[in-house]
Formats: structure tokens, C-alpha cells, sequence
């Protein structure tokens, strides 16, 4: 369905920032009151949170999730900008080797959870959605759930190779969002996908990225478009691509990782 909700669209329709900005205009641009918002913070600076994009979310959201080392995170900037009561979260969940004493103890006499997962065959990341579908939401459908991450695709890069194998592998079974300091990554599945632009804060530059193999793509929208052109990590991407309107859309063959510009508002 497009944006104008007066025809259909044969493929996935992908709300991006509008997810964090919602506008009321349309069904696609609005929030779904009747889905839920889990907010994850992972083990890194947290990106944009002195902005009120992380104030908005943090109040929107159902669940509020700090995985390992995100509580120290959390905890740091709550000491910083004053605000360390502000931000309590639900959990603090993984095998918690990296959550140091200080927030352990603070968020336990707020009445945060701190959950230890011991086995060494999953991330923390991987634990934290696990704790979210198992506990937290007690088994509900995963897709009535988006998840938005703070971090995870800055600092490391094991960590950053990580964070987008968790997005490839959760992709049919949710939405998420991962927010890092200078863009918006989120996964394209097989077939038509339509992505939805809010020029206030996407873009202008983009990338598509086959991570999964050789995909076939087929653009429309951006400044240099792709009609059937195979894609691999080792040969052509299209990186550094520029976003030209409203609405992109890419047919692929297999899922590929979209990843644009983001500014948030001030």
C-alpha cells in the first residue's frame, strides 16, 4: 500500500524514521498504538541521547531493555545530564561480565531486573531478545512488537558484523531498527520492499548492502538506480547512493541491509 493509502503496493512497506517520527497524516506515516515499542540499548555510547529523540522513545516505549554494558550506558549519561531517575529500565540482561557494580546496584533498588544468561553460545543482543520475547512479552507475536536499538553499529567491528547478523536473522520474524551516530540500519526482504522518506531527517546518501550473498536489485528513487544488476560484497554495492524522493523502492532476490543518513531533530 502506498503512502496516500489509495493503491496497492505487492511487496513490504518499510516506515523507517517515521517509526521514531510519527505523523498522523497517513496509516503508514502514524504509529500503530496497537503494536509495542522495545527500546534496546546496547554497550556503547548511547547515540543522540542529549537529542529529544531518546527522551520521545524512551516514553513511547512498552519495554525498555539495556543489554550488559548498555547499563552502564544508561547509567553514565544519566549522571551526566542529570537525569539518572528519568531512565529506569525494565532489565538489564546477558551474562552481564561487562555490567559494572555501581548501575548493577542502582537500577536493582529501582526496581530494574538483572538477568543472567550463562551460556556462551548467544550475545547478549541475542539474549536480550530472547528475554523480551520469553518474559517480557510471555510469547506473543514478535511482529506486533518493533524493536529500536541505541547502538550497536559504531565502535567494534565484530560487534558492528554482529548486530547486523542479528537483524539478517530476526528479519522474517520482526521489525528492527538499529539507530547509530550517523545513520538508520534496517533489512530488506526478499522481493519488493518500499521504503518510506522523511527528508526532515533521511538521508541524502544511502547504501544497499548485499551482506547475505550475490543479490539481484532493481531501484527506483535514488539518484543512481540499479535495474537488474547482481550485487556482491566483493564486487559493485551501492554505497554512497543518494536518496532523491519521496519513496524508494528495491526489488531484491535475497534480504540486503538498507542503511541511510539520519539527522534527528533538534
Amino acid at each position: 500500500m502506498t503512502a496516500d493509502g489509495n493503491s496497492k503496493f505487492e511487496g513490504t512497506v518499510h516506515r523507517g524514521s517515521y517509526v521514531l517520527y510519527p505523523q498522523d497524516g497517513t496509516a503508514l506515516t502514524a504509529w500503530d498504538k496497537s503494536k509495542e515499542l522495545a527500546l534496546v540499548i546496547l554497550n556503547q555510547p548511547i547515540p543522540h541521547a542529549n537529542t529529544p529523540l531518546f527522551s520521545e522513545l524512551w516514553s513511547r516505549a512498552t519495554y525498555h531493555i539495556c543489554v550488559d554494558g548498555g547499563g552502564n550506558q544508561l547509567y553514565n549519561f544519566g549522571m551526566q545530564a542529570g537525569v539518572l531517575e528519568k531512565y529506569i529500565p525494565d532489565v538489564v540482561v546477558g551474562d552481564l561480565d561487562s555490567l559494572e557494580e555501581v548501575p548493577r546496584k542502582y537500577y536493582q533498588e529501582k526496581g530494574a531486573v538483572i538477568h543472567r544468561y550463562s551460556d556462551q553460545d548467544s550475545t547478549d543482543f541475542m539474549k536480550s531478545l530472547k528475554y523480551l520475547d520469553t518474559v517480557l512479552r510471555k510469547g506473543a507475536d514478535t511482529h506486533e512488537c518493533t524493536v529500536v536499538v541505541f547502538g550497536g553499529i559504531n565502535g567494534r567491528l565484530d560487534h558492528t558484523l554482529h548486530a547486523l547478523k542479528v537483524l539478517f536473522n530476526n528479519h522474517l520474524e520482526r521489525e528492527i531498527i538499529i539507530i547509530s551516530t550517523e545513520n538508520l540500519t534496517y533489512v530488506l526482504p526478499k522481493g519488493k520492499n518500499k521504503i518510506l522518506v522523511n527528508k526532515q531527517v533521511d538521508g541524502p546518501t544511502c547504501g544497499i548492502l548485499p551482506l547475505a550473498g550475490e543479490a539481484v536489485l532493481t531501484t527506483g528513487g535514488l539518484r543512481w538506480n540499479l535495474d537488474h544488476y547482481p550485487s556482491t560484497f566483493e564486487g559493485l554495492m551501492s554505497t554512497s547512493n543518494i536518496i532523491d524522493d519521496p519513496e524508494v523502492v528495491i526489488e531484491t532476490s535475497i534480504p540486503v541491509a538498507w542503511t541511510s543518513e539520519f539527522r534527528p531533530l533538534a
